[in-house]
């Protein structure tokens, strides 16, 4: 990703690194105790312990199907007030197909984010995407 490098574009660059190598001691720090998470079915609020837990079960899974790579492609933040942004992310997962072609998909994820802590904090995670409709749609998945 070629953008400057302002506050909250490091702080997603960190978050795709330390995602990338699943590191949960720096990957928890970046979300509230509490957050909200939605998505195409629905919205709950998920405690960072739960979401930490599940995290290792995720990559597993996405394993499985031949996922090779998730890369951070573009973001976008727009200043909500003084204390919040909204950022819009698109990310690229890299699938390895049975033939040996790597398939990428793209995925956007919407956040919002308090930068009043000292350590920003995710407090909003949006999936606007069905993610499994969408790996079904590019033939990860079996149809």
């Amino acid at each position: 990703m070629n953008q400057p490098a302002t506050p909250i574009a490091q702080f997603f660059n960190a978050f795709q690194d330390n995602s990338s190598a699943m590191n949960l001691p720096a990957i928890l720090p970046r979300f509230a105790d509490v957050f909200m998470a939605a998505g195409p079915h629905g919205a709950q609020a998920v405690h960072a312990a739960d979401f930490a837990a599940a995290l290792p079960r995720r990559k597993q899974f996405f394993e499985s199907l031949g996922s090779q790579s998730t890369t951070l492609v573009s973001l976008s933040e727009s200043p909500l007030d003084a204390r919040y942004v909204l950022v819009k992310t698109q990310w690229q997962m890299n699938f390895l197909r049975p033939d040996g072609q790597t398939q990428p998909v793209l995925v956007d994820s919407i956040y919002i984010v308090d930068t009043a802590p000292k350590e920003f904090k995710i407090i909003f995670y949006l999936n606007p995407h069905d993610l499994m409709a969408l790996l079904k749609q590019h033939g990860i998945t079996p149809a």
